[in-house]
């Protein structure tokens, strides 16, 4: 059982301070106390699944963010996605 994640609808809360919200329309929010970062994304339909682009110009908050913590969010992303039981796979870029 995981005792890190909670979930609402399309929002994943976590124990640790952040949150995860799952654009249908496209696209992954982050929030933590720092401010709030998107995500660029693709669905996959099988198996479902997402894929987050680390590199991709459409996401946005990351301008002034250090690599280390890029990693770390990106990361987390993955986490609270999976544990909505979607196989997250985070690419470079939007050509993989």
């Amino acid at each position: 059982m995981n005792e890190e994640f909670q979930q609402n609808d399309k929002v994943i809360t976590s124990s640790k301070g952040f949150a995860v919200e799952v654009k249908i329309a496209g696209g992954v929010l982050y929030r933590d106390s720092t401010g709030e970062f998107k995500i660029d994304s693709e669905w996959l339909v099988k198996p479902p699944g997402i894929i987050l682009y680390k590199g991709s110009r459409g996401n946005k908050g990351f301008e002034k963010t250090e690599q280390s913590r890029v990693d770390a969010i990106f990361s987390d992303v993955a986490r609270a996605l999976e544990f909505m039981g979607y196989r997250a796979q985070i690419w470079s870029s939007p050509s993989g």
